[in-house]
């Protein structure tokens, strides 16, 4: 028994999550997009027992979601609509609709939960969003249309993502904006259609899916050093990765201590455990149909929208199994998850 439990400590650490007592479940509120239905879904309960609590009607087609580092916020782009949709996630209901620019994607909190990010995939400047006013106080103007983004954990720079065109040689698909000047700093051509951007626990590294267009699927993954903002490698995951979580939008739990990212991939309907030391994946976790954004417990359950499933997969990342299935409204995409009782 003393092995066991030390062994189930190691794994717990090796992935930078708390370890987690047999005799502990979590309690999660879920929060999840529903782009069929224009809805956001909640679910709740002890994991992996999730029920539907309620359904809170929002913009049209809200697409990627994102969750405050304090709690009290949930955010949702809603594409078709040009707006943003703000989640109580305490009285649940829609406090806020916000008009923004066109087609908004990707959004993120920062660590503070005072400011609110906005891209958008037809227009080349990135809202900035006041939280509790609701209010877009600021345009950032960067000269390219924007698909996903990522704060540094410092909130001094926003990655941005561009895939609404085909790559080019030569063609810069990653930029950082300096956000004390509000200034683009840096466009970095990593040589391939540059999809989602994510952040490593630690915030060395910027990591950089490809697969930006359904029918071109990438196996390619970049990594680019944050610090000196030059591109250092890549590596083949899976066959067609797409989202990992990231602080301020669906990965607010993650340890800055992980040693592992989890990425959805598309084309072996898994999500993949990616060893930041060995940069190589050490894990693969059936999903279901379409798998999209991924969010993550403190404990190390993932859950996974899978949106021609209309679906979440629930992840045991510790014992790296699939430990259940929540039916969701049609086309799900975001997600998110608010841990400890309501």
């Amino acid at each position: 028994m003393r092995r066991q439990t030390i062994l189930t400590m190691l794994a717990a650490i090796f992935i930078g999550l708390a370890p987690r007592p047999a005799s502990t479940q979590e309690t999660v509120t879920l929060f999840v997009t529903s782009m069929g239905t224009n809805t956001i879904n909640v679910f709740r309960g002890q994991v992996p027992n999730l029920e539907p609590i309620k359904q809170i009607a929002v913009g049209k087609e809200p697409h990627n979601l994102a969750i405050s580092p304090d709690g009290r916020w949930v955010a949702t782009s809603d594409r078709r609509s040009r707006e943003v949709s703000i989640i109580d996630t305490q009285r649940l209901i829609e406090a806020a609709r916000i008009p923004v620019g066109r087609q908004p994607h990707d959004l993120a909190f920062t660590s503070d939960s005072r400011t609110l990010y906005v891209c958008h995939e037809q227009d080349t400047f990135v809202g900035v969003i006041e939280v509790g006013t609701w209010k877009m106080i600021r345009r950032l103007e960067i000269g390219r249309a924007q698909h996903d983004l990522s704060i540094s954990s410092d909130d001094k720079e926003l990655w941005f993502t561009v895939t609404n065109r085909p790559y080019k040689q030569g063609d810069p698909r990653v930029g950082v904006i300096d956000l004390a000047t509000g200034k683009r700093v840096a466009l970095i051509d990593t040589g391939a259609n540059a999809h989602d951007i994510t952040l490593s626990p630690d915030g060395h590294t910027a990591w950089v899916t490809n697969s930006g267009f359904v029918h071109i699927p990438d196996s390619r993954v970049d990594y680019v050093d944050v610090a000196t903002r030059k591109s250092v490698g890549s590596i083949e995951l899976g066959k067609y990765p797409f989202h990992s979580p990231k602080r301020g939008r669906d990965g607010n739990y993650v340890s800055r201590e992980a040693q592992e990212m989890w990425f959805s991939d598309h084309g072996h309907k898994a999500v993949l455990a990616l060893s930041l030391k060995e940069r190589r994946v050490i894990a693969s976790v059936p999903a279901g149909d379409e798998p999209y954004h991924v969010t993550a417990t403190p404990n190390g359950t993932l859950f996974v929208t899978n949106e021609h499933s209309h679906s979440v997969t629930i992840v045991d990342a510790q014992r790296r199994t699939a430990a259940g299935t929540i039916k969701v409204p049609r086309r799900p995409h975001g997600i998110a998850a608010l841990v400890g009782p309501r």
